[in-house]
């Protein structure tokens, strides 16, 4: 009796600690004047995200509507660690551009830099790794450099035009295409070609070890936990390497199979193992050596960064035309006048200037990765308010949210690729869903060029069109990426030439 007596004590004043602890801990913001939802003893203003019911870009997006439509930002809480999320323009431009050296770092990655798959890479590395990193990587990523790999995304192209023209062959009053899944096919293969430099087949070879690793990467349950971790809980990082072992001693092997080949058969291919092996055969520094990991680090980065988000942006642009079939009609007319018999280029892709509207558009109302971070490495006192931002507190920006912000755009869920409302904004919101400032993605061009290849292969010789009866909502909880939570599926038409 008397141990049960001591437990039962015990356990109630562990309870009481453990209370008194978490309110003050939940208190940092009201202590500073600063507004913050309702908050959960245990999760913050994480717990629908953590449990897996909603998105992490919806949950973030809630709490940036909760405030007041004048407040410049407001609190939150991931699980006790305090956050701050900014719903100004003018103070996102000030943290991410005018004092970046305040916010040099961003909170994703693991807490230890080192990532079998590649997060010891731009994506996530400090400073000053990352600025000596990201200056010997722009070179990989040129004009020219792209100018160079257009033809090989051509060549990707082409299995797709295929695909989608036997299917409608075979499948008798079956038109209908899962846009991921196509536009997916697409990406993994021209990533695979320009990063790791192999020749893949995605819409032929079923069992294409390349693609099937890349969704081990993404797709699933497990894989949601291991976003969140890397997004939100870095310091959590070591435990989900069982979780990327497999598809990291993958993507190594393909790596230096083709790095090794290159550099024995001595012959170029304009693409960025090229330049990587200028890196691994140059000087090097020792604030970070381009050999070993480090090399197949910077592959992986461009595959992990940009197979979801190219992926994302085809898919929804695609769906967007489909329900708007006035501007489909008008971006075909400015493909047709710009490259009818004419042979694919970087420049003549450029002067389809609608085709540039009808992307940023698409991507205002479907930003493929929904937020931003950055962490303040010293205190700093924000511009034109009183309060102070303290060494080690993250900073985030909802990127669909701030995108479709009434105070911002006139009929913001609207899809409208001419926009004069905000040509003063207009530089602002093309640029967020790649980021904003020195640290904005460094592949922003190299994407685009993906996505408008792909769009103009596609539109060149296919009408789409979709269910418009059929209600759409972009939240998918189970993945990080802005998606469909049950598919987007969109109806071709073979073009009359």
């Amino acid at each position: 009796m008397d141990y049960l007596i001591y437990c039962s004590t015990a356990l109630v004043i562990s309870f009481g600690l453990f209370y008194i602890y978490a309110k003050y801990k939940l208190s940092y913001w009201s202590r500073r004047g600063v507004k913050t939802p309702p908050t959960n003893l245990i999760f913050g203003n994480f717990k629908d995200c953590i449990t897996l019911k909603k998105s992490a870009g919806e949950v973030i997006c809630e709490i940036y509507n909760s405030a007041d439509p004048d407040d410049p930002y407001i609190g939150f809480y991931i699980f006790h660690k305090p956050m701050l999320l900014l719903r100004n323009h003018d103070l996102i431009k000030q943290v991410m551009i005018t004092d970046f050296q305040v916010f040099p770092n961003r909170r994703f990655g693991s807490s230890n830099e080192r990532d079998v798959v590649g997060l010891d890479s731009l994506l996530s590395i400090k400073q000053p790794r990352w600025k000596y990193v990201r200056g010997k990587l722009t070179s990989s990523l040129t004009g020219q450099k792209l100018k160079n790999m257009l033809p090989l995304m051509e060549e990707c192209g082409k299995p797709m035009l295929k695909f989608i023209e036997n299917f409608l062959a075979d499948e008798i009053g079956q038109n209908k295409f899962e846009m991921k899944d196509i536009c997916s096919r697409y990406i993994n293969d021209v990533i695979a070609s320009i990063a790791f430099g192999i020749n893949t087949n995605s819409f032929e070879e079923k069992e294409n070890a390349f693609w099937k690793n890349g969704l081990k990467i993404f797709r699933g349950f497990t894989n949601s936990i291991k976003f969140i971790i890397l997004f939100f809980i870095p310091e959590w990082g070591l435990f989900i390497g069982p979780l990327i072992k497999e598809p990291a001693n993958y993507f190594r092997e393909i790596f230096w199979d083709s790095m090794n080949t290159r550099e024995r058969m001595g012959y170029k291919r304009g693409d960025v193992i090229d330049s990587l092996l200028a890196l691994k055969n140059g000087n090097q520094d020792p604030i970070y050596k381009f050999e070993g990991d480090n090399l197949v680090a910077q592959s992986a980065s461009l595959y992990i960064a940009g197979f979801e988000a190219t992926t994302t942006t085809i898919a929804f642009t695609l769906a967007d035309l489909s329900r708007h079939p006035e501007h489909q009609a008008i971006l075909y007319d400015e493909i047709q006048t710009h490259l009818s018999g004419q042979k694919m280029t970087v420049d003549l892709i450029n002067e389809i200037s609608f085709l540039d509207c009808v992307i940023n558009e698409s991507m205002r109302l479907h930003p493929p990765l929904p937020i931003l971070d950055r962490t303040a490495i010293k205190d700093y006192k924000l511009p034109g308010t009183e309060l102070t931002i303290e060494k080690g507190v993250s900073v985030y920006v909802s990127i669909n949210a701030t995108c479709q912000d009434p105070k911002y755009f006139l009929n913001p869920n609207d899809f409208m690729p001419s926009r004069i409302e905000i040509e003063q904004e207009k530089k602002f919101y093309e640029t967020l869903a790649f980021g904003i400032g020195p640290r904005a993605c460094i592949g922003q061009r190299l994407a685009i060029l993906l996505v408008k290849v792909a769009l103009i292969m596609i539109l060149s010789n296919y009408t789409v069109c979709c269910d418009m009866n059929k209600k759409r909502t972009n939240d998918n909880a189970m993945g990080f990426f802005t998606y469909v939570a049950d598919g987007l599926y969109l109806l071709f038409k073979k073009r009359d030439k």
